[in-house]
């Protein structure tokens, strides 16, 4: 005759609640990733639902928030043209345009465009689709990238000739080159307007539903340690 008894373990007792409280812990702190990241993308489509500022009118840097809609007016410089590498968008590697833009303030943006393909090697020219019109009213939105970027050492970059390749933008490397003062944040073109390209920017790298998934996956590990716990603690006895 089968029966099961208890019998407390305390080695395995103690593991199985140190995983525990470990997966519970963790599955609540992607619960509130996910709150966080729910939070900053409606704060974020609000911003873009707002009214787009003059460039003109920025008085200074703190003003100009990350994903703030700005309007500028004027012209693409074809100097100062950057390719910003190691970009893949539907399974093509290439680039995103990066290019300085002259406005009527006598202020110079740099616009990211969007994306065009490599060639069939890296050193074939990269077909930039061009710009028809000699003055533009074009809109996008301040970009400010969380991190540091890490650049190239300016010596290495050969800025004799543009459009050229860098591996990550600085705006102050870029000044000293053209002798011009240049706004030290990008502007991400709006999709539709004259000279966007095809473009991939999320609004954050993980979206929320992914954290939600993760907080699934720990608290359904929760749930197997109780149930291994159980499985050790009620072992069954045979009993003649």
């Amino acid at each position: 005759m089968r029966r099961r008894y208890f019998h407390l373990n305390i080695r395995i007792t103690v593991f199985s609640f140190v995983c525990l409280t470990s997966f519970i812990l963790l599955g609540l702190w992607q619960l509130d990733r996910e709150g966080e990241k729910l939070a900053f993308i409606a704060e974020r489509d609000a911003k873009k639902a707002g009214p787009a500022i003059a460039f003109r009118d920025l008085e200074t840097e703190a003003v100009a928030e990350d994903g703030l809609p700005v309007r500028l007016l004027g012209n693409y410089l074809d100097e100062g043209t950057l390719l910003l590498d190691n970009i893949v968008l539907n399974g093509k590697v290439g680039f995103e345009v990066v290019q300085v833009f002259a406005e009527d303030s006598g202020h110079h943006i740099l616009v990211n465009r969007g994306f065009v393909p490599m060639g069939r090697t890296r050193d074939d020219p990269v077909g930039i689709p061009p710009v028809e019109s000699n003055r533009l009213e074009i809109f996008g939105t301040i970009y400010r990238p969380e991190s540091t970027p890490v650049v190239l050492a300016p010596e290495i970059i050969d800025f004799e000739s543009f459009p050229v390749i860098v591996q990550q933008v600085d705006a102050k490397i870029l000044s000293n080159r053209l002798k011009k003062n240049i706004y030290p944040h990008i502007v991400r073109l709006n999709k539709g307007e004259e000279g966007a390209l095809p473009r991939f920017w999320p609004d954050t790298v993980m979206p929320p539903e992914k954290h939600r998934g993760y907080a699934v996956q720990w608290f359904t590990m929760a749930l197997a340690v109780v149930i291994a716990w159980l499985f050790f603690s009620f072992p069954i006895k045979l009993e003649r």
